[in-house]
């Protein structure tokens, strides 16, 4: 079965949580945790590819490549972001088709204007809904495995309003959106006027459970509860390895060694058998012998 079709079946036994990872090692870890899916931040590919913030600042290339590298170590289901499919409803079958290319499974198509936005930032425009219409039929129509999962995503809410969001979330799921998402709801009255409205159309409803955006942090079993299919945890692992790497670099500046931070180190040997040092000694030989 394809890791587009296991993303499929995740979604007939809810909920479940695409995990967050920025990079091959990320994604290795989130896969050995005992993640079922991952997902791939645009917000943390912004940072860790740039190290700049979420303001359109990749392209669409470099996005490509991100999550190519990440799909390459992983085994299951990626789940992409797209931002705004980069452009018209040509760039935005491209979009579709690289996506496949690099071996993801899913994706995120948002209506925002460019250059766009972190969901969670002020100052986001959108573009008109019937251009959103468009984008999305245009990667339908472009998209090569029927498996492949096309989330619609609307940033509405802060922009114009809860009833708007839910408005074009109805237009983008007849166009034929497999799955609805509106990003950055601001309560608990919002989850539950969006799943009210939204359940009926039988298409699996996202929710992001940044911790510290605008949206209420919720678990996994309370969004369920209000209607939600699946979550996705996005940039937690991002701001762990921040905060880690961070106080251990201030540390050893200060003190001059790592003796203070010895027992948050993984061990050289234990680190290069994560990556895979064993197999590929051992496939070396097999060839060099």
């Amino acid at each position: 079965m394809s890791r587009s079709a296991r993303f499929r079946e995740l979604l007939r036994t809810p909920p479940f949580i695409c995990m967050g990872a920025h990079d091959a090692v990320t994604a290795k870890l989130a896969e050995q945790a005992g993640a079922k899916a991952i997902y791939v931040s645009g917000f943390a590919a912004s940072a860790i590819v740039a190290g700049e913030p979420d303001f359109g600042v990749l392209s669409q290339t470099e996005m490509f490549e991100h999550i190519r590298r990440i799909c390459r170590v992983t085994t299951i289901p990626v789940f992409a972001d797209a931002d705004t499919g980069y452009g018209g409803v040509l760039e935005a079958q491209r979009t579709m088709k690289l996506w496949e290319e690099s071996g993801a499974s899913v994706l995120h198509l948002e209506d925002q204007a460019m250059p766009k936005k972190c969901g969670h930032f002020a100052g986001k425009q959108l573009i008109p809904p019937e251009e959103m219409r468009q984008k999305l039929r245009a990667m339908l129509e472009a998209r090569q495995d029927p498996d492949f999962f096309i989330v619609a995503r609307t940033d509405a809410v802060a922009v114009s309003g809860l009833d708007d969001a839910i408005e074009r979330l109805k237009s983008y799921s007849e166009v034929g959106a497999d799955g609805l998402y509106v990003d950055a709801p601001e309560s608990i009255d919002h989850l539950k006027e969006i799943s009210r409205r939204l359940k009926p159309l039988g298409k699996p409803l996202l929710f992001n459970m940044a911790r510290s955006g605008k949206s209420p942090y919720l678990s996994m079993k309370e969004v369920y509860e209000l209607g939600f299919d699946y979550a996705l945890c996005p940039i937690e692992p991002m701001f762990a390895m921040h905060k880690a790497v961070k106080e251990m670099m201030e540390i050893f500046l200060r003190e001059g060694s790592t003796n203070a931070v010895a027992d948050r180190l993984t061990p050289f040997d234990e680190f290069n058998k994560f990556i895979g040092l064993p197999e590929m000694a051992a496939r070396e030989k097999r060839f060099s012998s």
